[in-house]
């Protein structure tokens, strides 16, 4: 253990008379039955637990070649991964089991729960440690700011996506372009000029925020403390009006709006121009037995025309956690270039700048245009209550949308919503 963790022990009254008395039931039997011998007992490995969120395949890769990894470069620590299901009942899972001191050492979360866990005192402020500062050079900012929370950091960056724009090539060119659109504006024309939509798949900040943005709307203020006079500005409410305009004109398909239809099936078949997706578009449907479409030759792959909002996993230690050293180790080892090149292997766009794109990737426009689109990025913002703002967020487009608000009304209604929640949290 080192230094700063270890915590000395001294030997109490009960300890010293099991030493001297033997005989009265407190040592073990090899003492009492046999000679004293100067061999240390064998010594147990230190165990952690491991909470992760990973995919079939990302979990065949984590648990047979990464751990296995990790374990013969420090054989005195054992890692016990335990695969969860990736739902927001998995964050209060974490809540309930830190109240019952029955906890994971380390788990693997989304990017957005960080500072909510954080502000309830469930995660070890990690950036107090004294080599933090080196673990993280190597790491990208923009994902580091997902693990702040009040001045503090509680977590490292373990992987990170984007959304992409991925179109059906024979519409593109139907459009006349013969490259993916620049800008949002372009993006627009071509889907008028073929008459066929944009995949916008539902309201949520993940799916409507890349077009609002590119429309010139805003969620909060730079600081992220005030949703009046910036989710209702002008500027919000003209964007949410084209937006709905669009949507009256057929640009945007209203049934995947509301979550009907198959967005990915369409788009591959000709009936929509383009859907907004992250990485794991290619990696689901290149391991898909239906071979009728060829990925590579059948679309266009391209940064999304505008701002494209950050997703990603981070690592983090629970602040109750008794294995604090090891359960260190073993997050500084996830974000380090090995383990974070294994992962590269099933899609995992690593946060370490210096791990390098595995070569079965380095042609697969997915991925290629999965790393231009986090250097143009939108980040949600970091802050404790945003599954709250998100779902006041949506609810409020439902009704837009669904014609019962107009923009202003919703838009408005939203920013005082959000607003008091942010304001609840101080």
């Amino acid at each position: 253990m080192a230094p700063w963790i270890r915590t000395r022990l001294l030997p109490t009254a009960a300890a010293v008379a099991c030493a001297v008395l033997l005989l009265g039931g407190c040592g073990s039997s090899r003492f009492i039955d046999g000679p004293l011998n100067r061999e240390s007992p064998p010594s147990e490995k230190e165990e952690i637990v491991v909470w992760h969120t990973y995919s079939d395949e990302e979990t065949r890769v984590f648990e047979n070649e990464v751990v296995p990894a990790f374990e013969r470069r420090y054989p005195d620590i054992r890692v016990v991964p335990v695969r969860q299901p990736y739902s927001t009942e998995l964050k209060s899972t974490i809540i309930s089991r830190a109240s019952s001191g029955k906890i994971p050492d380390v788990v693997r979360m989304d990017v957005t729960w960080v500072p909510n866990l954080s502000s309830l005192g469930l995660l070890y402020p990690i950036g107090d440690l004294p080599d933090f500062a080196e673990a993280v050079r190597p790491l990208q900012s923009v994902t580091m700011e997902t693990n702040s929370y009040q001045g503090r950091y509680y977590g490292l960056p373990l992987d990170v996506n984007t959304k992409i724009a991925i179109y059906n090539k024979k519409q593109l060119a139907r459009a006349g372009l013969k490259e993916a659109p620049d800008s949002f504006e372009e993006l627009v024309r071509a889907a008028e000029a073929v008459r066929e939509p944009l995949g916008l798949d539902g309201l949520s900040t993940w799916s409507l925020m890349p077009y609002f943005l590119g429309l010139g709307g805003r969620l909060l203020d730079d600081s992220n403390r005030h949703a009046e006079g910036v989710l209702n500005s002008p500027e919000s409410v003209r964007a949410l009006d084209r937006l709905m305009e669009l949507t009256r004109q057929g640009v945007f398909g209203k049934n995947y709006i509301l979550g009907k239809g198959d967005r990915w099936t369409d788009m591959l078949r000709g009936r929509t121009l383009m859907v907004d997706e992250g990485p794991w578009f290619y990696t689901i449907l290149s391991g898909s037995k239906d071979n009728r479409y060829d990925l590579l030759a059948d679309t266009v792959a391209a940064p999304f025309p505008g701002r494209s909002i950050i997703g990603g996993e981070n690592l983090v230690i629970l602040k109750e956690t008794k294995h604090l050293e090891a359960s260190w180790t073993f997050v500084k080892w996830m974000t380090g270039k090995e383990a974070q090149e294994t992962m590269f292997k099933v899609g995992q766009i690593p946060t370490n700048r210096t791990a390098e794109m595995p070569e079965a990737l380095r042609s697969n426009p997915f991925f290629k245009a999965t790393m231009e689109g986090i250097r143009n990025p939108y980040l949600r913002p970091p802050i404790p209550r945003l599954y709250d703002i998100e779902e006041s967020f949506a609810d409020n487009m439902l009704l837009v949308f669904a014609g019962k608000l107009t923009a202003k009304e919703g838009l408005d209604r939203a920013a005082a919503e959000i607003e008091a929640i942010i304001q609840s949290n101080g």
